[in-house]
């Protein structure tokens, strides 16, 4: 059987994943093909590869033999795709980058992206359709839920809970024990050492509420 993988958003972000898409599949070989699902961008071809809709032929047709990873940034949007994905019967997939290390014992769930230089340690556990960008560390026993971006450089300390559809910022470190609630945003380079609660944006050092995630946009 024919198995074809979908970079679900042909961006910036998509880019990246195809690049982590086309180094693993090098080695393991899993897919027959790779491209694009984008519903909004007009090219049938981006970064040197074709450009299909949710609603072609190609794609709705043969969704038993396709997987989709999830290429947008937002968590809001990562979970209005996964759940378009889900209603469909869409099956979704796991692109990890070659140069990231896992722990055997990591729990990683459907739809997880890693990037390159990361590192997931002991019985962390990944939720559905989760983010983890270029060189993070996510460690021992860490829980994140689904949706969630883990943004370039954060370090997420042993046994911290991170709740769904949350955004940490680039560069934030978050320590040991911690717990941030569910649709909230940590801003970059913000240092958080006590818990943050849900649909709160979450600033500086040490990282307060400034406000509450009403939007939940990350990016303006």
């Amino acid at each position: 059987m024919t198995l074809r993988l979908f970079v679900y958003g042909a961006g910036g972000f998509g880019k990246e994943v195809m690049d982590v898409a086309r180094r693993q599949n090098a080695v393991s070989r899993r897919w027959d093909q790779i491209c694009f699902v984008d519903d909004i961008r007009e090219e049938r071809t981006f970064y040197g590869t074709q450009v299909l809709r949710f609603n072609d032929a190609e794609v709705a047709g043969h969704l038993d033999q396709a997987e989709f990873v999830i290429a947008v940034g937002e968590p809001a949007g990562r979970e209005k795709l996964g759940n378009k994905l889900r209603e469909a019967g869409a099956r979704l997939g796991q692109v990890i980058d070659v140069s990231s290390l896992v722990a055997d014992t990591a729990s990683l769930a459907e739809g997880l992206v890693v990037t390159p230089l990361c590192s997931i340690s002991s019985d962390a556990q990944l939720g559905r359709n989760v983010c983890v960008n270029t060189m993070s560390i996510v460690g021992h026993d860490v829980q994140v839920g689904e949706n969630t971006v883990v943004s370039s450089m954060v370090n997420i300390g042993g046994a911290c809970v991170i709740g769904a559809n949350s955004y940490l910022g680039m560069g934030a470190l978050i320590k040991e024990g911690v717990r941030i609630g569910s649709n909230s945003i940590v801003g970059m380079g913000s240092v958080v050492y006590s818990d943050i609660p849900d649909d709160v944006i979450a600033l500086g050092n040490p990282a307060r509420v400034a406000r509450p995630n009403t939007d939940r946009k990350v990016f303006k």
